[in-house]
């Protein structure tokens, strides 16, 4: 009875094995860094243009950070379909497809805002005294990056220049063309169809006449639906905090088309901020998000640049804060620090489940109480029958 449990076992955890180390790719990836722009230096003028080709459709990923706010724009077109960016100098000024594309999402972050949290709440509103920090205006830097069939990575940093504000921000923007989770927390789930984005706000100096400084994000978030529609914002319970301790919600925000069908742009990130480097759930902070606002395409950005020719009535255009921290911790002068991911893509938001090994794990441990019981039943009935008194035989001798 043991050793067909140990078998089990072992067999299950193989597999286990070699589902982590064999991760079958869903779309082949493919990359350029600034494409047609010769006047571009990369690590100074950064565009990059991703392709994922599937076997039905392919997604174009254009991560633009030449007109200061970051964005990340998805396009789904055909299998075969090309894009070709015309320049000027080192600004892009025309995206053209060969075809007609199905849909496109994209979101940027183009602005930083500076609160005073005087009722220390942990997150912004309409009350709440605040500056903007166009975020048009930092000079962004490529300081690392990735290039392998296997994943497309860069890592910005941005150093802001204003007379009476200082400080960074780093923003990271990763691509695999199969499904895994994050490496940090709170370790998202990364698919082929998606890209992580992590923003941190670092050594960020604060007004002299505010008392309670806490800094939120400004996200523009626009998609090929009608104007007239909007966002969906959904918090949805999760199995477990395997993947991000102590965390059991995630917030998905999906456009007109992933809400009804599956097949639009969405958000997906857990409620969760980190205040240093060192992430873990003693340096958590709260995420949260303000209700979405009808706003432009803020002008001179990449945004209005690739939906310039887009018919208004089918372009759906929408902002939200989000901010960050909690009752009694100390604002953001405390660490200095803040850093929030989340994923943008395109069709339905993955959903988590419990990791192969857990279940392997789980498998193992309910089986072995289960042999245990079997072979102390067995064992039972095995001394009764031996125990039970054997019927006497009469023979008649004569």
């Amino acid at each position: 009875m043991f050793p067909s449990v140990i078998k089990t076992c072992i067999q299950t955890l193989f597999i286990v094995f070699l589902s982590q180390i064999v991760n079958g790719q869903d779309r082949k990836i493919s990359y350029s860094f600034n494409p047609g722009c010769n006047a571009c230096t990369e690590e100074n003028n950064t565009l990059v243009y991703t392709k994922a080709e599937g076997s039905h459709d392919t997604i174009h990923q254009i991560w633009d950070f030449t007109a200061g706010a970051p964005t990340v724009i998805l396009t789904v077109a055909g299998v075969n379909s090309t894009l070709n960016i015309t320049w000027d100098g080192t600004v892009p000024r025309k995206f053209v497809f060969s075809e007609t594309p199905k849909y496109s999402f994209a979101i940027a972050v183009d602005k930083l805002y500076e609160y005073d949290d005087l009722k220390d709440m942990g997150f912004i509103d309409e009350r709440s005294p605040r500056r903007a920090v166009p975020l048009r205006r930092v000079a962004w830097r490529l300081t690392h990056d990735v290039r392998t069939d296997d994943e497309v990575m860069i890592l910005m940093r941005g150093q802001l220049h204003e007379k009476t504000r200082t400080g960074t921000i780093d923003v990271k923007l990763d691509l695999l063309p199969f499904k895994d989770y994050a490496v940090e927390l709170p370790h998202l789930i990364h698919t082929a169809n998606s890209t992580l984005m992590d923003v941190s706000l670092v050594n960020l100096t604060k007004s002299p006449d505010f008392n309670a400084s806490r800094f939120a994000l400004r996200v523009i978030l626009a998609s090929v639906d009608a104007s007239n529609d909007t966002m969906h914002y959904a918090v949805r319970k999760s199995l477990d905090d395997e993947h991000t301790p102590g965390v059991f919600e995630i917030i998905e925000i999906k456009s007109p088309a992933s809400f009804a069908d599956g097949d639009g742009g969405f958000l997906q990130f857990r409620p969760v901020a980190y205040t240093t480097p060192q992430r873990g759930v003693t340096t958590s902070t709260i995420v949260r998000v303000s209700p979405f606002n009808r706003t432009r395409i803020p002008e001179g950005s990449t945004l209005e640049t690739f939906y310039l020719r887009a018919d208004n009535r089918k372009l759906l255009v929408q902002d939200m804060l989000v901010s960050f921290g909690e009752t009694g911790d100390g604002y953001y002068e405390k660490h200095n620090f803040t850093a929030w991911s989340f994923t943008v893509g395109y069709g339905a938001p993955p959903i988590e489940g419990f990791s192969v090994f857990v279940i392997a794990i789980i498998c193992c441990g309910l089986g072995a109480p289960v042999a245990l019981a079997a072979s102390g039943a067995a064992y039972a009935l095995l001394r009764r029958r031996r125990a039970a008194p054997q019927r006497t035989r009469f023979v008649d001798d004569e």
